[in-house]
């Protein structure tokens, strides 16, 4: 045993998933959703938040729940409903329940600064639930939140198609065309996969159906319509579990504004 064991980090404080355990796959999540204990940062950690390649591909983000958040097992298959919380419930271990930002005032052009106050931010989530069921005719569209490496994954590609699109510019007119339906086509792969991710199952009056070639086949042959449905509701449950934005006043003016806080630093990339 380590003599200085007694002198290791211990949890600072204790919340409840959003998620309240479910959407989590076998062995990724150990002990009690709605008491989770969460530790602050070690000097590696900060180290791998300041590593731009980890950040990109998410792997920055992954290390860090896993390290501050010892009962999930496997960072990657975390829920979106959960990645939040989690990361402002590291910074509140960290650094305390005030995260200082800066603002310009889009009035007076005057630098403010201010204090947002995260555990505001915690008690917010507490009230969530995810809308995952959708009624469609006949059928039952059950929905899911993606995971981390999901969500990562989806964010890559399409950073890398949108920058396509901003140099496309420079291509000669007569290819262009070209290259854009190309890029177009691969938004819309990108699209009908991050739908299919998001179907856990579709429920019929005869059976459940939880093949995802099976569903697969049912988007690209569904009416657009029902199509039009789905992309509804997963653009609804964005909204409703994205950070909630902070009002704020110029110290100068008087100017109101919003200002929206990002926890997880790899969706500067997104």
């Amino acid at each position: 045993m380590n003599p200085l064991q007694k002198y290791f980090r211990q949890p600072k404080i204790y919340i409840q998933l959003p998620s309240k355990g479910v959407y989590y796959t076998e062995n990724v999540l150990t002990g009690d959703s709605q008491n989770v204990p969460i530790f602050a940062m070690t000097g590696m950690d900060e180290l791998i938040m300041k590593t731009p390649d980890a950040l990109f591909n998410g792997e920055a983000t992954v290390k860090l729940i896993e390290s501050c958040c010892p009962y999930i097992q496997d960072g990657h298959n975390v829920p979106s409903l959960d990645i939040d919380v989690i990361l402002v419930a590291i910074r509140i271990a960290t650094y305390g329940a005030e995260m200082p930002i800066g603002h310009t005032c889009k009035n007076c052009g005057t630098e403010n600064d201010f204090a947002i106050n995260l555990t505001a931010v915690l008690d917010h989530y507490k009230s969530k639930s995810f809308d995952n069921r959708l009624p469609i005719g006949d059928l039952t569209v059950n929905l899911k939140p993606l995971n981390y490496r999901e969500m990562t994954l989806f964010n890559i590609e399409n950073f890398r198609l949108q920058k396509m699109l901003s140099q496309i510019v420079n291509i000669e007119t007569e290819e262009r065309q070209q290259h854009l339906d190309a890029i177009y086509e691969k938004l819309g792969e990108i699209q009908a996969n991050v739908f299919i991710a998001s179907i856990e199952s579709i429920q019929t009056p005869e059976t459940l159906v939880v093949d995802k070639d099976h569903i697969k086949e049912w988007l690209a042959n569904t009416h657009r319509e029902t199509y039009s449905l789905i992309k509804k509701r997963l653009e609804d449950n964005k909204e409703q579990w994205a950070m909630p934005s902070q009002e704020i006043q110029c110290d100068n003016c008087g100017t109101k504004d919003t200002v929206d806080i990002v926890m997880d630093q790899t969706s500067f990339f997104a």
